[in-house]
């Protein structure tokens, strides 16, 4: 009867984030795009999703993470409003990344986390997002332009990160920051 217990188990649902950085700035002409920073939006945006988060159980247990300072400081701002402990990796891949590249890097996930986030840019993280809802949304785009601190969850029906694939995710939710204060 091993088959039903295991239909029980958590160990055969994978929960996946996807976040946009928040919003940042060109504070000077000849900055380049990878050390942008957060503006003071950006910096009110991220801790109202960290917040939402926490506040929906939503703690991932590894990060994976775009080197870009703008990413690092949406996720750094995030983490710190989730109380628990988790992995953290900075991946170069996921620096303005094609939507297949961030795909790789989730299915080579350790089995061992259930859940993981992703923080990364656009137009890669809504391609993505948009390639992974599972059949009967094809013609629809939930997202938008998925805007800067936006965060999408899906679930997947598998047991190890390699065999998440296009079109089977179930689209949890998606939240933008305006959704959860009109100032953000």
């Amino acid at each position: 009867m091993h088959h039903v217990l295991h239909c029980n188990s958590d160990d055969s649902m994978k929960r996946l984030y996807l976040l946009r950085r928040a919003k940042s700035g060109w504070d000077a002409p000849t900055q380049d795009d990878f050390d942008r920073s957060l503006t003071r939006r950006g910096r009110r945006s991220a801790p109202l999703m960290g917040r939402f988060m926490q506040d929906h159980g939503y703690v991932p247990s590894i990060a994976l993470c775009s080197p870009a300072r703008r990413t690092r400081e949406t996720w750094e701002v995030v983490r710190d409003t989730l109380n628990s402990e988790k992995t953290e990796e900075m991946r170069p891949e996921l620096y303005l990344p094609e939507p297949q590249t961030l795909l790789d890097a989730i299915r080579k996930i350790n089995t061992d986390h259930p859940s993981a986030i992703v923080i990364s840019h656009n137009p890669g993280i809504l391609t993505l997002a948009l390639g992974l809802i599972g059949k009967g949304m094809d013609s629809v785009n939930p997202f938008g332009e998925y805007p800067p601190a936006a965060l999408t969850v899906f679930d997947f029906d598998v047991e190890k990160w390699s065999d998440v694939h296009p079109g089977q995710g179930h689209l949890i939710g998606f939240t933008r920051p305006k959704d959860l204060d009109s100032s953000a």
